[in-house]
């Protein structure tokens, strides 16, 4: 959008390309006015300040009004001096009004990997604005929450923006989002080392402070379970994939600039870190989130509900056949394959004059990027006239010739309920 003046180092004035560009006007004061038509803005303190003064400015320079553009700049740099890409245009505009403007970026100390990294992530910050997901609507892939998930964290890969749903009475609410950075090698992880950021389901698992970290994961970390039993499934390697903040010494950071976790600035992971519930947030991470209305959403979760009902009636009804018609042939468990956990189901199940199952605590999430995965996790109560008990189980279902079947079931990854 801003390809005529921010990102055209060809330019030669800053005021002259403004000038000349009519449509850039419009342009800006669209992205200004969506953002603010937003009107439960889904960011707040610190970072919906910091994006609405930078925002504001480019409005203002695109209507020629400089002086106020300045004053913007001037407030966000004086705030947030580590804010290095409203450093830049500070610069350039003071260097445009003065008539010395050499081309983007030519007034500050940056190297050309700083310049390309700040004129991408001036894209990546743009682009939600003119491409922001509709009111009210929400991602597929959150088919149920939990009543002990009272947040869910949803990572738009494409739209370079991290969400932040709670959880209303059942339904997710978005409350905020976030401008966030991914890993320097791209996305989909599969190896240790391939700097990328895991694409898929996981989950919060423990929190880090700013003092137990180094100076560059910013102010604390929230680690996930990548690899989770899925990945380690798919012969995925690697570890340390967190949420965190940036280096102390600047505000943010490129869209592609870590290796591998997802990073916020600092103010944004504070906020983020004083939502989190460390054993009951989930954290889905996809490049094709698909938004869906509220009529849509509930919809889905009845039919995906009724799967996981389907499959523990007929656990109850000791049909043994009936019953492991929802597990895949490709089941794999560990050590057991789909044969060997069938023997045991049909010997076990057999020998029951009856089978109760009580399932509470179900949440459902599908991946964005194989909508043939999903994900279900609940605390299973069982009772039998000589067993009892309870855990917390985890089925990753995969969608075969048109019908879901169980391809894993067991404890949760590292133990995250």
């Amino acid at each position: 959008m801003l390809d005529a003046w921010f990102f055209n180092e060809g330019s030669k004035t800053l005021i002259q390309q403004m000038t000349k560009k009519k449509w850039l006007a419009a342009c800006v004061a669209g992205v200004l006015f969506s953002s603010v038509g937003w009107a439960d803005s889904p960011v707040s303190g610190d970072a919906q300040q910091n994006e609405a003064l930078l925002l504001s400015s480019l409005n203002h320079i695109s209507a020629n009004r400089v002086d106020d553009a300045l004053k913007d700049l001037e407030k966000l740099t004086a705030q947030r001096p580590d804010f290095r890409l409203a450093q830049l245009i500070y610069a350039d505009l003071l260097a445009a009004q003065a008539g010395g403007m050499r081309g983007v970026g030519q007034q500050g100390e940056f190297s050309g990997k700083q310049l390309e990294g700040l004129l991408s992530e001036a894209r990546a910050r743009l682009k939600i604005e003119t491409d922001r997901p509709e009111n009210g609507t929400i991602p597929a892939s959150l088919i149920k929450l939990s009543s002990a998930q009272t947040y869910a964290v949803v990572m738009d890969v494409e739209r370079h923006r991290l969400f932040v749903f709670k959880n209303e009475n059942g339904v997710p609410r978005l409350i905020k989002d976030y401008y966030a950075s991914y890993g320097r090698g791209g996305v989909d992880k599969y190896r240790q080392g391939d700097l990328k950021t895991p694409l898929g389901v996981y989950f919060v698992t423990g929190r880090f402070s700013d003092a137990q970290l180094p100076p560059r994961y910013g102010s604390g970390a929230l680690p996930i379970n990548y690899p989770n039993v899925w990945d380690e499934r798919e012969g995925r390697t690697g570890n340390g994939i967190w949420l965190h903040g940036s280096p102390f010494e600047t505000y943010s950071r490129p869209p592609a600039a870590s290796e591998g976790c997802i990073s916020l600035s600092n103010p944004d992971f504070v906020e983020l870190d004083n939502l989190v519930n460390i054993k009951h947030t989930p954290v889905i991470v996809g490049k094709n989130i698909q938004w869906i209305s509220q009529d849509q959403w509930l919809a889905q979760q009845t039919e995906y509900e009724q799967l996981v009902e389907q499959w523990r009636v007929d656990w109850e009804s000791k049909d043994s056949e009936t019953y492991l018609g929802h597990y895949s042939q490709n089941y794999k468990n560990g050590d057991w394959d789909f044969d060997r956990f069938a023997a045991h189901k049909r010997r076990v199940n057999g020998n029951k004059q009856y089978i109760d199952v009580d399932l509470s605590g179900l949440s459902l999430f599908r991946y964005p990027d194989r909508q043939g995965l999903m994900v279900a996790t609940f605390e299973q109560d069982y009772k039998s006239n000589n067993y009892k008990g309870k855990s917390v189980k985890r089925q990753y279902w995969v969608l075969e010739d048109n019908r879901w079947k169980i391809a894993y079931e067991g404890a949760p990854s590292r133990g995250i309920p």
